[in-house]
């Protein structure tokens, strides 16, 4: 799947979940972000990882019903791996209120060693990036995304794969997840 195909399946949803029954502004969105890098850092403080046998358990036949929902909770939830999916969802959830078009734009070049800093120190600095108002948003999203998928590579996360189940997962969740926004 490309960035505006997940961009239209990640914003399709959250509309029908309520997420933009009323427009939200660019800094209101980018902190919602801020919050899933916040609780991907406290997931990895706890240790909780939802490690490789999640593909075994969790498999793409068990639909959208009560086992798969189950087994997600019970192996994916609130783990690196699906905090890590959330914060790509909801940039492209921006992406798609925004328009963008990832195809017009020139691809994201940023360069990071991540395995020379500490998972906080890379959490920061995605923050940082996210929220550097002297760049674009279209270019912080782009470089948002870009990053969360590399960051991933270096950890040996799926994130494709993890952020299809989360979406699978939230179709089935109520208006804005039982949240005010």
């Amino acid at each position: 799947m490309n960035y505006n195909e997940m961009t239209e399946r990640a914003h399709s949803n959250a509309v029908k979940h309520g997420f933009w029954d009323k427009k939200q502004s660019n800094e209101h969105c980018l902190m919602l972000v801020v919050t899933e890098i916040a609780e991907m850092v406290e997931a990895d403080r706890k240790g909780d990882k939802a490690g490789v046998g999640a593909k075994l358990i969790i498999k793409q036949d068990m639909g959208k019903g009560k086992a798969f929902e189950d087994a997600f909770e019970a192996i994916i939830k609130n783990t690196v791996e699906d905090e890590m999916a959330d914060v790509a969802i909801r940039l492209f959830d921006l992406a798609g209120a925004l328009g963008i078009d990832f195809e017009k734009m020139k691809p994201c070049r940023y360069y990071r060693a991540f395995d020379k800093f500490s998972f906080t120190e890379n959490a920061f600095a995605l923050c940082k990036g996210l929220s550097r108002d002297v760049i674009g948003i279209e270019k912080r999203i782009q470089f948002g995304i870009a990053y969360v998928n590399e960051w991933a590579k270096s950890l040996d996360i799926d994130l494709w794969w993890h952020i299809m189940q989360k979406m699978r997962y939230n179709e089935s969740r109520p208006i804005r997840h039982n949240k005010a926004y």
